[in-house]
């Protein structure tokens, strides 16, 4: 591991340890006990089942970002996707996406750059869904957190614009009478933007584009489901919009460099925007302490038991992990 790395490491840990100070400082235990002990038992039910729903659905956006790539078994990449999940609780640098590419490229033969942009315009649909529906979900129900949301809509549609033209039209533009010498002069960069492009064949065929996004719009109303279950187990007054907001803001966090699984981060940012809205503050560091803890127990238990049924991937992934 770089020097480097290891300082970012470090000021991750660092940076979670502030947060969770700040956050748990003047925590009361016995205010919240009471709460723990009178949790609805039927709604934390519904949340694993939420949870487990909401996975399928992630797997479901990712399994037709590679489908016109490469026809895959949809259970086993829902393996993969646990254990990315998983490894990204334990291991620092969201190395949970490095292994899922690894995995996806030991299995289906795909090259490990095109494997990787799969990942991305994952995480790159991911970002745009999850900012739409937080600016359609924000305005239905009426939360200002004094965010300017022109300027976000500005930025979402220009970056669009940008992905769009790259995804669909790299390719005619390289081979243009303007660029046709870059594939002569400079083949190893021409072949590996085709790569990169090769993981995003989905925005060229509308069809498999529309499942993409409709599955990436189930799966995060699923997450909101899972902080809105919680919600109703705790009996707090956190409507579904609010509880979307609440997902925005933890998955935010989550882009601030921190210890494996996001500790402190989640946390803080969460229980910020319920203060926000004059909710106790105990409560409002319960809520999301709640929901973080049994997410990491579910997702960190399964991922462990699908690594294990992979494990002659993962010894190889690791072994290269510890090569970079």
């Amino acid at each position: 591991m770089r020097k480097k790395d290891i300082l970012i490491a470090f000021l991750g840990f660092g940076i979670s340890f502030i947060l969770i100070y700040s956050t748990f400082k003047n925590f009361d235990f016995e205010i919240v006990f009471p709460v723990i002990k009178k949790l609805k038992i039927g709604f934390l039910f519904t949340f694993f089942i939420s949870t487990f729903l909401e996975i399928i659905f992630r797997t479901l956006k990712w399994y037709f970002i590679i489908l016109p790539l490469k026809k895959v078994d949809f259970l086993k990449l829902f393996k993969f996707e646990v254990i990315s999940l998983g490894i990204n609780n334990i291991l620092p640098f969201r190395m949970g996406e490095v292994a899922k590419m690894f995995l996806l490229s030991k299995n289906y033969s795909l090259s490990k750059t095109t494997s990787l942009s799969t990942v991305f315009v994952e995480r790159l649909l991911d970002t745009f869904i999850l900012v739409g529906l937080f600016l359609i979900y924000s305005y239905i129900g009426n939360i200002n957190l004094g965010v300017n949301k022109n300027f976000i809509i500005l930025i979402l549609l220009l970056v669009s614009i940008t992905v769009f033209v790259f995804f669909i039209y790299i390719e005619k533009i390289l081979n243009s009478s303007s660029f046709s010498n870059i594939s002569v002069k400079h083949p190893k960069i021409y072949d590996l933007i085709i790569k990169i492009k090769n993981g995003g064949l989905c925005f060229k065929k509308t069809y498999i584009l529309f499942l993409t996004i409709l599955s990436g719009v189930v799966q995060w109303n699923f997450d909101f489901l899972n902080n809105f279950f919680i919600a109703k187990s705790m009996d707090i007054n956190l409507n579904y919009f609010k509880s979307a907001t609440t997902v925005f803001a933890g998955s935010l966090s989550a882009s601030i460099p921190s210890m494996p699984g996001y500790f402190g981060n989640y946390e803080y940012a969460i229980s910020r925007v319920m203060i926000l809205w004059q909710f106790d503050k105990n409560i409002s560091v319960l809520f999301p302490t709640i929901i973080h803890l049994l997410t990491y127990i579910l997702i960190t238990s399964s991922a462990l038991v699908f690594i294990y049924m992979e494990k002659e991937s993962l010894r190889n992934i690791f072994y290269k992990l510890r090569k970079e």
